[in-house]
C-alpha cells in the first residue's frame, strides 16, 4: 500500500505515447504519476498505487473500458475516474453514466485528443476541491449553521401561477461560496452525512416557510437514496418539521432515480410510510437512469422531473422533444405531475405547456434566490400573473 501524501493519478491506456505524455505532465502540478497499459495491470494499481484519480481509456483490446469500470466499483473507494476517448461524444457520456450507476465516483470525461492544459486543469481543480472539503468540514458547516437555503421557484405552465419552490443548499466562504457540486458528492458517500444534510435543509426550509408558503404550495428538498436505509425516516422528518409549525404536506421529497436502485424493496417500505405522512415524493431526473419504468411501477411517486438534458434540447432535437411528450403523458397516465427543470427560453416554456406539462422552474422564471430575493420575486410574479388555482400533487 502507498503511504506517500502526495496525490496521485494512475492512466490506463495501451497507446504508448499518451502514457508517455502524461508522466511528464502530471509532475508539472505535483502529483505522482503511475501509467499502465492493461485493463489487469490498471485493475492491480488501483489496490496497490491507490490513485486519486484514474484515467481511463474505454477500448482495449481483449477488454472494453465498461467492463473494466465494473470491475473497478468494489475496490475503488474513494477514487474518482475521468474516462478519456476519442470514440462517439454520446457514447463517452453513456459510459460516464454507466460508471455513476455503478457506484463509481466520475469525474466529467474527456474526449480525445487530450492536451496538457485539460490533465493539468483536472489535477489542479481536483486538488483544490480535496484540500477543503471533507466529510469532517462539511459536519462542522452544519453545526455552525454555516450553509443556507435559496430557493428556485416552481410555476405553472397553463396559468403562469407560482406554485412552490425547490430548496437548494449553499455554502458561503470569505472569499466566495463553495459549489454543491464539490460538497454534495462527498455528502452523498457518507448514509449519516446525508441524512443529517436532509434534516438540517428540511429544519431550515421549515424555519423560513413565511419566504416560501402560501397556501398549497410546497417546497421540494432533495433525498439522498442513502437516507432511505434508516426506517425510522419518516417519523424523523416528522418531527423536525412538528417542531416548526409546518405539516409534512407542505413538502416534496425529491429522489434521484440512480440512487433508487439500491434495494427496492426497502426503498418502496420507507417511500410509502413518507407518503402515508403526508410528503409527495418526486422522481428526480427522470430519464436519466435506469429501469425508470419499474421505479414507477413500484414506488408511489406522485411527481415526475423531467431532466434538463431533455429540456435543454427539446426544440431542436426531435427525438428529446417525443421522449418529452411520452413522460408527460406517463405522468397523465399514473396521475403524476410533472415537473420539467431547466427552462431558459419562453419558447420552451409554451412548448411544455402545449404539451401539458404542469409545472416549470428554471433561469426563465427565475435564478435561485435568497429569502429576501424570493420575497420580492412573488410580489412581481403575482402583480404579473392572473389569479388563478392549481392543485398541487396529492
Amino acid at each position: 500500500m502507498v503511504h506517500d501524501n502526495r496525490f496521485r493519478a494512475l492512466v490506463i491506456d495501451d497507446d504508448s505515447s499518451f502514457r508517455s505524455f502524461f508522466l511528464r505532465a502530471c509532475p508539472k502540478v505535483g502529483w505522482v504519476a503511475l501509467a499502465v497499459e492493461s485493463p489487469d495491470r490498471g485493475l492491480a494499481a488501483v489496490l496497490s498505487f491507490e490513485p486519486h484519480i484514474v484515467f481511463l481509456d474505454l477500448t482495449f483490446p481483449d477488454m472494453d473500458g465498461l467492463s473494466v469500470l465494473s470491475e473497478m466499483a468494489p475496490r475503488a473507494g474513494d477514487t474518482a475516474v475521468a474516462l478519456i476517448s476519442g470514440c462517439d461524444p454520446e457514447v463517452l457520456r453513456s459510459a460516464h453514466r454507466i460508471g455513476e450507476r455503478l457506484g463509481v465516483r466520475m469525474l466529467p470525461p474527456l474526449p480525445k485528443p487530450v492536451t496538457v492544459e485539460d490533465i493539468l486543469g483536472r489535477l489542479t481543480a481536483f486538488r483544490a476541491d480535496s484540500n477543503t472539503i471533507t466529510p469532517a468540514a462539511i459536519a462542522e458547516a452544519m453545526s455552525d449553521e454555516a450553509l443556507c437555503l435559496v430557493y428556485q421557484p416552481k410555476v405553472s405552465l397553463r396559468s403562469g401561477e407560482y406554485m412552490g419552490v425547490e430548496a437548494l443548499v449553499r455554502w458561503p466562504v470569505n472569499d466566495g461560496v463553495i459549489s454543491p457540486g464539490q460538497f454534495v458528492p462527498v455528502v452523498e458517500r457518507d448514509e449519516g452525512l446525508s441524512l443529517r444534510l436532509l434534516t438540517y435543509v428540511l429544519d431550515r426550509a421549515a424555519r423560513e416557510a413565511a419566504v416560501w408558503k402560501t397556501n398549497g404550495v410546497r417546497c421540494a428538498v432533495n433525498m439522498s437514496a442513502l437516507c432511505l436505509a434508516d426506517h425510522t425516516l419518516p417519523d424523523m422528518l416528522c418531527r423536525t418539521l412538528k417542531k416548526n409549525g409546518v405539516s409534512p404536506r407542505d413538502f416534496v421529497l425529491e429522489l434521484t432515480e440512480t440512487a433508487a436502485l439500491q434495494d427496492p424493496d426497502r426503498v418502496e417500505r420507507v417511500l410509502t410510510a413518507l407518503r402515508l405522512r403526508g410528503f409527495s415524493v418526486s422522481l428526480d431526473d427522470f430519464g436519466t437512469g435506469h429501469s425508470s419504468l419499474l421505479h414507477l411501477q413500484r414506488m408511489p411517486f406522485n411527481e415526475i422531473k423531467i431532466d434538463r438534458t431533455f429540456v435543454a434540447t427539446l426544440l431542436e432535437n426531435p427525438r428529446s422533444e417525443q421522449i418529452v411528450r411520452l413522460m408527460i403523458n406517463l405522468g397523465q397516465t399514473l396521475e403524476a405531475k410533472t415537473v420539467a427543470e431547466g427552462i431558459e427560453a419562453p419558447e420552451e416554456a409554451q412548448a411544455l405547456s402545449d404539451m401539458a406539462c404542469d409545472y416549470g422552474q428554471g433561469y426563465h422564471f427565475a435564478r435561485p434566490l435568497d429569502p429576501a430575493g424570493l420575497t420580492r420575486w412573488r410580489e412581481e410574479w403575482a402583480w404579473k400573473q392572473p389569479n388563478s388555482r392549481e392543485e398541487p400533487p396529492s
